[in-house]
């Protein structure tokens, strides 16, 4: 049985977090642009870069946690729950420290041979001060990762938000204090101490949900069948994850080695910005996984419902959204740095199609995930990352950054068509039967009305009246489509249907 009103509070918390999080990120963001300049920015984002290439170590334990937590409390068994907590929770922090030590001086290599570095030599030393920073934070996060499963799985996502609301809070306040006096080594601190923060608060809080485990993980040589059960489900995490590299941290490298360390700032702007965006419609699809790991043990029956739900209520925000966050590129780009500057508004636009687009995979790839059938999620990723590389490069060496950032957007977009292809063709789902006539008037209206908008008001033109007004009027032109889309009474009744259940 769903249990509806713990779905809608995840729900609600999942969005909240990200709300908070989009905030403090743009204050955050513009903060330290201005304080140490958007050359040193695109330092951070590199450093960050290399040592995310550990994430090769973390055996998708995170994410399986979600699930195998899910599945034994499905069952009552909340001792196998606690196996797989501390088992995958021991494993990764030992295989991370082992992989984090051996790969720290080839990320050292690395980045002295990076053709930034060639032409501004004087940022390597601070490259080199802040990655010991960099990847203590990575094993903390990662480690963290775990325990936050855990409360995933337990579908307590709104204790999960509360603990990461609370961390962001943290990465603020410390980046406020210490950026002025130390500049990319302050940020590299309040990123440990956020970290630090994630790791002790969510292990405190999976104790509460789960009695059974102790006060510290400890126990991992009598769990040897757990961790064979989570590993032949992890590894496809796993692949996914090497994939995985070569598409966003790859892409990040790419436009910093085509187009400069000031490029790959830009792109970490537009990155971040159009990320926390989706978030907010990703964090409703996320909180199903649990939902639909207890559903595929109870009542497998109601997948399809499911999925059909979540897939037009997606297919709705997408529609409205896309385009009204590609024209309001601009306005963003006057309130966060002040003019309209035009390589973050292209990368943002490019950004905004291929990341928007990907969401209409998001419910085919987190079915798949509460399924515990994950082929095709990973040959989804598998073909974003080849195409990535092979697209990043040619493009990057015709026409510099700007180039990888397009091949980026090509590659999501045809490897998200893959895994949503593959989950209707397996589950005999018709796309006809989940789209609508007003769907298809969303989408002209949505796209006429953004190439009008882009002849009569110019994207890059620098004055603050116009980068407000194209929103505002393509807004309007979308109201009565939008407000006509059955998605939209679904939305509301949902909203509606909440409001007595929170009052009790």
């Amino acid at each position: 049985m769903i249990r509806q009103r713990q779905l809608t509070i995840n729900t609600l918390a999942a969005t909240v977090q990200v709300l908070v999080a989009g905030v403090v990120f743009f204050l955050l963001y513009r903060f330290v642009r201005i304080e140490v300049g958007i050359e040193r920015f695109g330092i951070w984002s590199l450093v960050l870069i290399t040592a995310s290439v550990s994430s090769l170590a973390n055996l998708g334990l995170g994410s399986s946690v979600v699930k195998f937590v899910a599945q034994y409390l499905a069952r009552n068994n909340p001792v196998g729950a606690t196996k797989v907590v501390q088992t995958a929770m021991i494993t990764l922090a030992a295989v991370l420290s082992l992989v984090l030590g051996l790969f720290y001086p080839v990320a050292r290599w690395a980045l002295s041979n990076h053709e930034a570095f060639e032409a501004a030599p004087a940022f390597l030393d601070e490259a080199y001060a802040i990655l010991p920073y960099a990847f203590l934070s990575f094993w903390m996060l990662s480690t963290a990762g775990v325990t936050l499963g855990a409360l995933d799985g337990h579908q307590r996502i709104d204790l999960r938000s509360g603990i990461q609301v609370c961390g962001t809070l943290i990465y603020f306040g410390v980046a406020l204090w210490l950026v002025p006096q130390h500049a990319l080594v302050g940020l590299a601190l309040a990123h440990c101490a956020q970290a630090l923060w994630l790791l002790g608060a969510s292990w405190v809080m999976a104790r509460r949900l789960l009695s059974t485990l102790p006060l510290w993980p400890w126990r991992w040589r009598w769990y040897w069948p757990t961790l064979r059960e989570i590993l032949g489900y992890s590894l496809n995490f796993q692949v996914m994850a090497i994939f995985w590299l070569l598409v966003e941290p790859l892409t990040r490298w790419l436009v910093s080695l085509f187009g400069g360390l000031s490029a790959a700032g830009w792109f970490e702007f537009a990155n971040r910005m159009v990320f926390q965006l989706r978030a907010l419609i990703v964090a409703a699809h996320q909180s199903l996984v649990p939902t639909i790991a207890e559903l595929y043990e109870r009542q497998a029956a109601l997948l399809r419902t499911v999925y059909a739900q979540s897939f037009r209520v997606i297919l709705f925000l997408v529609l409205v959204t896309l385009p009204l966050m590609v024209v309001a590129a601009p306005l963003i780009s006057h309130l966060w740095h002040g003019r309209a500057e035009p390589v973050f508004i292209l990368f943002s636009s490019l950004l905004f199609a291929g990341w928007f687009g990907n969401l209409l995979s998001n419910p085919a790839y987190f079915a798949y995930m509460g399924i515990g059938t994950l082929r095709w999620n990973v040959v989804g990723r598998i073909v974003i990352g080849v195409l990535n590389v092979t697209l990043g490069w040619l493009f990057g060496s015709l026409v510099g950054g700007t180039g990888v950032v397009a091949g980026f957007v090509v590659a999501l977009l045809i490897g998200s068509a893959v895994t949503v292809v593959a989950y209707h063709r397996e589950y005999r789902v018709r796309l006809a039967s989940l789209g609508d006539r007003q769907s298809l008037v969303l989408a002209c209206v949505g796209a006429v009305g953004l190439g009008a908008l882009w002849l009569i008001l110019p994207p890059f033109v620098d004055q603050l009246w116009i980068a407000a007004a194209a929103p505002g009027a393509l807004l309007a032109v979308l109201c009565l489509p939008a407000w006509h889309h059955p998605a939209r009474r679904d939305l509301q009744r949902w909203l509606t249907d909440l409001l007595p259940t929170s009052g009790r």
